[in-house]
């Protein structure tokens, strides 16, 4: 080929190159607050948050505290409203401190006339999540198959079963999560899959105690190898931390698989078989079962209860009509904290997410006109202890949820994903942001795509065609999802230094999340505008893809 031809696409593409960039360069200029969004304003805010001084922002501790106070010094200064209590931007919520008391918990069965069993906690059980309070129950068994009430898809494995007062043992996940016809959304696990939720919704239903049996399946994850000691390697006398209210106030125990069938001998059926007859017909077989009663205790010791808050500001609406509505933009503040000699700083998780945050309400007041529905700026605490600030959000909403047009959450976009789970490596992914939870927000995902033509990332949405890192249920959109609220998650998955010392402030990727944040602010602008509220689509219709072309 000739020199001059073989040159030809190298220009083209710089041609191209420079007129995106000019593009960028110019949306930038006649928009204010989107250039007020620069990597170093946000470089800033993660040096502080992920500094040595504070700690690891552990939730509940005095570290949390100040970067809650920081964060509410920059609300401040963007004109915010304060939402929280006393005209302050503190939605204050109570949260108990304890530890497992292992020796006064216990799990026992009478299985048919004369068979007595007493299981160890470790082979045979474990705490799926401490609850708040010290919980105690002797009750007869029932199976109630995935332990899910999904009326949208027709199932329910409460119907025709009586489970109050009783101890009910239910499979993990959902049924036929392995097949792509699935009634639910093919392989992608719903919002009903997940133990965040799941023992609330069986407690709901007037149970006692809750036993949920280890997957059928192997994990299907890939081993990350981190590039240190992480938290759970180290903190392992960390005291848990839960709500004050009902909600875990049951004993809650995984059991394995062998300790299922032992329950289920009486009966005359195994997990396995039980589980396959779900998967294969696509409906509920929940029975009682018949001769056993299960007594089990969850005892916790040293409880205290600790006063802690979200943070919360509005800049309020121009529109008369549309200011009632509110699109929300939100992260979380707490991370692991530290043990020494190791210091869980956070820069990814989450303080990058914080930055972000503090930089769109700040691009809102750079711009100069609020836009016509109402922004709320809402940043948790306690996700890393299991979405707690945003279930008591959820619970205890500052504006109805019925008036939450949106919620765009972030957690860790400040790094370049190189996750075995993927085959990914950072190299590769330079310019790449996971958007989890469009398969339920189409109407979000074409606003993001339509903004991202003047930002330039490639939008990856993986997850929402197969999520076995469950992303989806692992940050605070995730209870908006539960109440049907539109939302969706920006991120930038897992890394080596994934909750170890190394998450620090020198390895973000600043001119990136430069971009991600650029992209929140375009989208929550876009959303506070549209003449129509998107949809939040629970069905299995839901699974489409948009036309509009990525980069």
């Amino acid at each position: 080929m000739p020199r001059a031809l073989a040159l030809r696409p190298l220009t083209t593409l710089l041609a191209v190159v420079l007129l995106l960039s000019f593009a960028v360069l110019q949306s930038a200029d006649a928009d204010p607050g989107l250039a007020s969004i620069t990597a170093d304003a946000l470089k800033g805010h993660i040096y502080f948050l992920a500094s040595d001084e504070m700690g690891g922002r552990d939730s509940l501790s005095h570290e949390g505290r100040i970067a809650a106070e920081y964060i509410a010094g920059f609300y401040l200064r963007a004109g915010l409203k304060p939402a929280g209590a006393g005209g302050t931007y503190f939605q204050n919520f109570p949260m108990v401190e304890a530890q497992l008391d292992r020796e006064q918990t216990y799990l026992r069965a009478k299985i048919g006339a004369s068979t007595s069993r007493d299981f160890v906690m470790g082979p045979d059980f474990s705490l799926s999540r401490q609850g708040n309070v010290d919980a105690e129950v002797t009750a007869p068994l029932v199976f109630a198959g995935y332990g899910i009430a999904a009326p949208e898809y027709n199932y329910d494995d409460f119907k025709g079963v009586d489970v109050r007062g009783k101890v009910v043992i239910v499979l993990t996940h959902e049924p036929q999560e392995h097949d792509a016809n699935s009634r639910f959304k093919g392989k992608y696990n719903t919002v009903h899959a997940f133990n965040w939720w799941k023992p609330e919704v069986i407690r709901r239903h007037g149970a006692a105690g809750i036993l949920i049996v280890q997957e059928k399946t192997p994990d299907r994850t890939r081993p990350r190898t981190p590039s240190g000691p992480t938290n759970g390697q180290i903190r392992t006398d960390r005291p848990a931390h839960t709500l004050t209210s009902p909600y875990l106030d049951l004993p809650f125990f995984t059991i394995s698989r062998q300790v299922a069938d032992m329950l289920l001998a009486e009966s005359g059926k195994t997990i396995d078989g039980l589980q396959d007859e779900i998967d294969k017909t696509g409906q509920p077989h929940s029975m009682p079962v018949p001769g056993v009663t299960i007594a089990m205790r969850r005892a916790i010791r040293d409880r205290s209860v600790v006063q802690t808050r979200n943070v919360v500001g509005i800049l309020e609406g121009s529109d008369p009509k549309l200011k009632d509505e509110y699109v929300l933009v939100t992260g979380h503040y707490d991370h692991v904290g530290q043990k020494a000699p190791f210091i869980y700083h956070g820069a990814d998780d989450n303080a990058s997410a914080c930055a972000a945050v503090m930089a769109v309400a700040e691009a809102f007041r750079a711009a100069g006109a609020a836009p016509k529905r109402s922004l709320m700026f809402l940043i948790f605490e306690a996700e890393e202890d299991g979405l707690l600030g945003a279930f008591h959000y959820v619970n205890n909403p500052i504006v109805p949820l019925a008036n939450t047009v949106a919620v765009l959450n972030s957690d860790m976009i400040g790094r370049d994903e190189d996750d075995p789970q993927w085959n990914t490596h950072a190299e590769e992914n330079r310019n790449q942001v996971n958007v989890v939870g469009t398969l339920y927000n189409p109407d979000i995902r074409r606003i993001i795509e339509a903004q991202n033509r003047q930002i330039g990332l490639k939008l990856d949405y993986k997850t929402d065609s197969d999520d076995p890192e469950g992303w989806f249920s692992r940050s605070d959109h995730y209870p908006f999802a539960v109440k049907g609220v539109p939302m969706v998650m920006f991120n930038t998955g897992e890394h080596p230094d994934y909750h170890t010392a190394n998450d620090t402030w020198d390895r973000i990727n600043y001119p990136k999340i430069e971009k991600i944040t650029r992209l929140i602010y375009l989208s929550t602008k876009d959303l506070a505008n549209a003449a129509a509220r998107p949809k939040f689509v629970p069905e299995h219709a839901a699974r489409t893809t948009s036309s509009v072309p990525q980069r």
